[in-house]
């Protein structure tokens, strides 16, 4: 592993547990769902054209109709995945959010996926340990709201996997930043029409929070792109499963909660787990 790796996978990890401690924060001072959509879009968006103008890059998809269909999917599924922090802590959220990993295995052949039975059985037993960390959350109807947005969010990304996986063959990464960015705005002005058509009297700092969530979105997809240039699936992917034990300790400290036991545990487990998935499907790549 060389300097660039190490740096690109700090930006990614502090880019995602940023991007959860962010929205956990608006989720709890009561911002609505469209006020934080917009603003973390609008902040992703000004990156994006930055970024496109310095790297002389066209914001004009090759393919719109299916960067169209992409935002509808993403769109979609990153308003759930914002709703959910409404019910549960970031630390939930960046844990179960990894799903997506153990879950494309499982579901296989419909994202394009091969994967044998060890690699299914490998992520039965992923799934398990996030069962346990379910098990350990207090049983309320918060949380059934919460898991359900999560989990609609996840699975509609799952099937997202296509478009995403097209988007980063096809497009140049301003079209991949720009497309997601776009669409929760979309989203936001939608949700602002027909849920919460008044006003939210912002303060300064959250305004500062919000926008520091667009900039963790803008960094989460950059250093994505960088790690996947520099290295193998296994271990361009592992700092986001990383991500998701660093925000349980910054969370404890940042709201004053103990940091439990029953929920590192199988968190540890979690990433352990994912880690030989990754490194599985990336020898099977290199096979191929």
């Amino acid at each position: 592993m060389n300097a660039r790796f190490y740096i690109w996978s700090s930006v990614l990890v502090i880019s995602l547990v940023t991007i959860g401690l962010a929205m956990r924060i608006l989720a709890l001072q009561e911002v609505p769902l469209s006020e934080r959509l917009m603003f973390r879009g609008a902040s992703c968006l000004f990156l994006v054209i930055a970024f496109a103008r310095r790297q002389g890059l066209s914001l004009w998809p090759k393919s719109v109709k299916t960067q169209f269909f992409r935002s509808l999917l993403v769109g979609c599924a990153l308003t759930l995945f914002s709703m959910s922090y409404n019910w549960l802590t970031a630390s939930t959220v960046s844990v179960l959010s990894n799903i997506d990993v153990p879950l494309l295995v499982l579901l296989g052949s419909f994202v394009g996926i091969k994967a044998s039975l060890r690699a299914r059985a490998f992520s039965l037993i992923s799934i398990s340990f996030l069962v346990w960390f379910v098990s350990g959350l207090e049983t309320q109807t918060q949380l059934f709201y919460g898991l359900t947005s999560l989990m609609t969010a996840r699975f509609l990304l799952c099937f997202g996997y296509f478009f995403i996986k097209k988007s980063m063959n096809e497009e140049n990464p301003a079209i991949t930043i720009l497309v997601p960015s776009l669409a929760i705005i979309f989203y936001g002005l939608m949700e602002r029409i027909g849920v919460s058509p008044f006003a939210f009297k912002w303060a300064p700092e959250l305004i500062f929070i919000n926008v520091l969530s667009g900039v963790g979105m803008f960094g989460a997809y950059i250093a994505t792109m960088q790690l996947y240039k520099l290295t193998n699936l296994a271990s361009a992917e592992f700092p986001t499963l990383i991500s998701s034990l660093v925000i349980q300790p910054v969370e404890a400290i940042l709201f004053n909660v103990p940091l439990k036991a029953n929920y590192f545990m199988p968190s540890i487990g979690f990433v352990m787990m994912s880690y030989l998935i990754l490194n599985w499907k990336d020898k099977v790549t290199h096979v191929d």
